[in-house]
């Protein structure tokens, strides 16, 4: 089927910024939750914390966007593509400015960028803790290695303390790292006070927040954080190969320059070729200034933005606070029966957070091939289980893992 003119600029992210009567028509909920029309699955997918699949959204607009590069293979191009489109939905859902926001290529490229731009090193050290990201704690880990002082905080019980994370701040710190929503138990920072007492001891907050942005309620601009990122591909609903870097505009001069490519270039003029002005044969230029100009360096995922500037709208229609309505009585759910088969709770049982995970005891070798018989897909490790529950899941859903568990 041939698609419209509308239909393709939608796709390539190009329509008007969300704004007045638009954001007004975005807030209105499409339908009432649980979503299948939306997610066409074949199977009991409660493992959106690995990866969201895609719905009517992002499909659609992936289509539109491959359909749009067939026709007219100039369709997308650094003046026409989906960038402006993506990064102004996304800042409207966590509430930030699109002017501080970059796109990079993943959550742990921002997170690199950020320690290497910020100078971490031997005389300015990070604090993170234990429920990070593992590649994030493994980052740390070789940093440690070549001499920054790095403190991590272990758990109590199911949360990180942070008198703990007081303590093991020092006028050494440069920078406390972590997962806003842990992705190996669902731990929910209170990110406000975590900033609060980082500010206190002149240390900067970045924050992961791969696993909350879509997902829960998200206020950046409230928090104070410095620096966050998050990939597409999870609770945003997009897909791989693209994200989102926000750095707080006053600590943009704290930062260095790391790369320099043609994303940067605010204006350039040769001078080698014929009827060109002279000058020097690198040619005269300047850098943009802000985020953007810091980070980007080249041609990005245009078709990954374009899934996601697709997702976001889906979300902005439904509303982050409905999607949390819907999940909380399954999560709840979980948390009540589970304990009682055995599973020892890995997740604060007041968290709102998109994820419950729980311990036990060779769960892969016991649970892993009955949970693939009956079509269930949750995060199953050697010692520990993972439930990601989101809008197209019923309780029907939670009740068939639970006898599913029971029986074995």
């Amino acid at each position: 089927m041939s698609l419209s003119r509308r239909q393709l600029i939608k796709a390539i992210g190009l329509l008007p910024p969300l704004t007045g009567a638009t954001a007004a028509r975005a807030t209105q909920s499409p339908g009432p939750l649980p979503d299948r029309t939306s997610f066409p699955l074949d199977q009991v997918y409660l493992d959106a914390a690995y990866t969201h699949p895609f719905g009517r959204a992002a499909a659609s607009a992936a289509s539109a966007y491959t359909q749009s590069r067939q026709h007219d293979p100039q369709s997308v191009s650094p003046r026409q593509n989906a960038r402006s489109a993506a990064v102004e939905r996304f800042a409207r859902l966590i509430n930030a400015d699109p002017s501080d926001i970059a796109v990079v290529a993943s959550t742990m490229e921002g997170e690199n960028l950020v320690t290497r731009s910020l100078g971490v090193g031997a005389g300015a050290g990070v604090v993170t803790d234990a429920l990070h990201y593992d590649g994030s704690l493994a980052l740390y880990g070789e940093l440690q290695k070549r001499g920054v002082p790095v403190a991590v905080v272990r758990p109590r019980g199911t949360r990180i303390d942070l008198a703990d994370v007081r303590a093991v701040l020092t006028r050494g710190t440069r920078l406390v790292a972590v997962s806003l929503v842990s992705s190996v138990t669902g731990f929910l920072h209170d990110l406000g006070e975590l900033c609060a007492l980082a500010h206190a001891h002149d240390a900067l907050v970045y924050a992961d927040i791969v696993q909350a942005a879509g997902a829960v309620p998200i206020d950046l601009k409230a928090s104070g954080v410095d620096f966050a990122a998050c990939g597409t591909y999870k609770w945003l609903m997009g897909d791989f190969g693209t994200a989102f870097l926000y750095v707080r505009p006053d600590r943009l001069d704290r930062l260095t320059r790391l790369h320099v490519g043609w994303r940067q270039l605010r204006e350039y003029e040769s001078h080698v070729l014929p009827y060109e002005a002279a000058g020097p044969a690198l040619g005269t230029y300047q850098l943009a200034a802000g985020v953007a100009g810091m980070f980007e360096v080249g041609t990005p995922a245009w078709a990954a933005l374009a899934c996601v500037a697709g997702s976001l709208d889906y979300i902005a229609s439904i509303g982050v606070d409905a999607i949390v309505r819907h999940r909380q009585p399954l999560l709840q759910e979980l948390q009540s029966k589970l304990p009682a088969l055995g599973f020892t709770a890995l997740t604060p049982p007041d968290s709102l957070s998109p994820i419950v995970a729980f311990a036990c005891k060779d769960a892969q070798k016991r649970f892993a091939a009955r949970l693939r018989a009956e079509k269930i897909r949750i995060s199953i490790y050697e010692h520990r289980i993972r439930v990601s529950p989101s809008v197209y899941n019923t309780m029907d859903d939670v009740e068939h893992l639970l006898k599913t568990l029971s029986q074995v």
